[in-house]
């Protein structure tokens, strides 16, 4: 009987373990389960945020779109504005020969430029070079 009693205590014993190991099982199951959902509500924030990353790439992208356009009307800015110098100081030119005053073209440009230093020595000293007060 004794065998008997030591077979039935280690049954016993196995029994409450496997209850033990089931209890665990679905402890460990509820935890899979609430994980999954968790990341199923962080897929859903991942996607939304990859939308707005898209959202935002499109705009850096019409950014970018008229910063070349800005540049070209620049670059266009700046052939207009140096023929516009080489006219105004041909027209100098002119008027200084109209006015009795021969002068060189190579004089004529040699003042312009005077001028144009001059002018940017006096906006050294302004406040437009400093970046803040754009």
């Amino acid at each position: 009987m004794q065998n008997i009693e030591e077979i039935l205590q280690k049954l016993i014993a196995e029994h409450n373990f496997l209850k033990d190991m089931q209890e665990r099982i679905v402890g460990n199951h509820d935890i899979m389960i609430e994980n999954q959902k968790r990341n199923a509500d962080n897929h859903d924030l991942v996607i939304q945020n990859q939308s707005t990353i898209i959202k935002n790439q499109e705009i850096i992208v019409n950014n970018q779109v008229s910063i070349i356009r800005n540049q070209r009307q620049i670059a266009d800015n700046q052939i207009t504005l140096s023929v516009m110098l080489q006219t105004q100081t041909y027209l100098l030119n002119l008027v200084k020969k109209l006015s009795g005053q021969e002068e060189s073209f190579e004089d004529t440009e040699k003042f312009v430029q005077a001028l144009k230093k001059q002018t940017i020595d006096n906006l050294s000293n302004s406040s437009l070079n400093d970046p803040q007060t754009l």
